[in-house]
């Protein structure tokens, strides 16, 4: 296990749909590059803030889920507060903060085990 991608953390950016390109142009000026995208994500925030893609309900979020080197949550927390500070006041938008036990950025050169008998299964399922 490399020290180098130990002591992340994940951070999970909840933000409506419509600030989208808006947030992933700013990772750009940043130069963050560490993210996936979930689209689409319906919400509950209150009793009157709800996105649930209805009539009633409309719109949806979007959660962007950031591996951050632990030591730079701070300032990626004071990075995500300035960017939600240029946005207009009624825009939802909130962050979690997980654990990770490590990353794995290339899973097929990490020093890994593979299940030998199990591979051979998988090939030869898919050679017709």
């Amino acid at each position: 296990m490399r020290e180098e991608f130990l002591h992340f953390k994940m951070m999970m950016v909840y933000i409506n749909e419509a600030q989208k390109s808006r947030l992933e142009e700013f990772f750009d000026e940043i130069n963050f590059y560490y993210y996936g995208i979930h689209k689409k994500v319906e919400t509950v925030w209150s009793e009157k803030l709800k996105h649930k893609n209805t009539n009633i309900w409309p719109g949806t979020d979007c959660i962007f889920l950031l591996t951050v080197p632990e030591k730079s949550v701070d300032m990626m927390l004071k990075y995500l507060k300035t960017f939600r500070m240029s946005l207009p006041q009624g825009i939802a938008m909130s962050v979690g903060i997980l654990p990770m036990d490590r990353v794995i950025p290339r899973l097929y050169v990490e020093d890994i085990p593979v299940d030998e008998e199990l591979l051979e299964k998988l090939k030869n399922k898919h050679i017709k």
